[in-house]
């Protein structure tokens, strides 16, 4: 136990130390620089709830979102259920489903993300004209992973995106690609995904890129019994488009049934501490149930958001 607590606040000093080595040669920040930021939401209440440390955890249908490697795990069909109220009235909806294909296992994902509609306005009717406004993005994607030894995973995704202004939109292919490796010393687990990566896009003449995320990270079991277990993650996250920033995540888990989870990110001004918990319904048959919960805070002027997942396995 003292050994693995050394190595992950190793890693977590060196994940720092990368961070901080990182100067571009200005000061003003990379912000809006990518589009389709949609992508950029934690999908999955379990994730969210650990500070989306989870690079490093990946191993059931949801890993679709987060370290596509991570499906090669999936050992029966599983699928997955996310919703969530995201900022501004918005919603942030989620679906993914993982098969097992002789030594591969496919996953396929869909993601929904909606405002409300609102009424336009223009320069000569600013109290608006009577027109409302949709907009929204949208997502697919087709995954395939392997377990080519015991010890490492690969996994890679296909993915279509859109995005919808009014009576405006474009369309994307991505990609992602992601590992994860065993290292043999008690369950630590090293990895890396590459998110979100693809061509440039135009809007209305407008040029900008992909909201590309590299995550590297890591993961290990404090301690594991038949009652009791205590894992811990740390990872940190390089984005095209903003400043690198640290998650870290650990869950409780109580003779299998009930997890108890929290994170923390680091240099992010309004998403810090994340809390939630998981419950994991006995079986009934071939049929595994289990349902989880964030609560995510984005201080006084956004509020809270609260995310749900259900998940099933069969």
């Amino acid at each position: 136990m003292k050994k693995t607590i050394v190595i992950m606040f190793v890693i977590l000093a060196s994940l720092q130390l990368v961070q901080a080595q990182f100067d571009y040669g200005f000061d003003f920040t990379k912000a809006g620089s990518a589009g389709l930021q949609f992508l950029k939401i934690g999908v999955g209440a379990r994730e969210a709830a650990m500070g989306e440390a989870f690079v490093g955890l990946s191993k059931d249908v949801n890993s679709v979102f987060w370290n596509v490697a991570g499906i090669g795990f999936v050992t029966n069909r599983q699928l997955t259920f996310s919703h969530s109220n995201w900022l501004v009235e918005s919603t942030h909806d989620a679906f993914a489903v993982a098969l097992p294909v002789k030594s591969f296992v496919v996953g396929l994902s869909a993601i929904s993300f909606k405002i409300q509609d609102f009424e336009e306005t223009t320069v000569l009717e600013p109290h608006g004209t009577g027109n409302m406004v949709g907009a929204g993005d949208y997502l697919l994607g087709l995954a395939v992973a392997r377990r080519y030894t015991d010890k490492l995973t690969i996994g890679l995704q296909l993915k279509y995106v859109q995005e919808v202004l009014a009576n405006r939109s474009f369309s994307n292919i991505l990609f992602d690609i992601g590992t994860i490796y065993h290292t043999g010393f008690r369950d630590l687990k090293l990895a890396f995904a590459l998110q979100h990566f693809g061509p440039d896009m135009t809007l209305a003449d407008q040029q900008f890129r992909t909201p590309l995320l590299f995550r590297v990270g890591a993961s290990d079991n404090i301690f594991a019994t038949d009652l009791q277990r205590l894992i811990i993650s740390a990872e940190l996250v390089h984005p095209t488009d903003a400043n690198e920033w640290i998650n870290i995540g650990m869950e409780y888990t109580l003779i299998n049934i009930l997890a108890l989870r929290a994170g923390y990110q680091t240099n992010d001004q309004e998403q810090r501490l994340t809390t939630g918990f998981g419950v994991l319904v006995p079986n009934i048959g071939k049929v595994g149930t289990s349902f989880d919960y964030a609560y995510i805070s984005f201080g006084e002027i956004f509020g809270a958001t609260h995310r749900f997942t259900i998940g099933l396995s069969f």
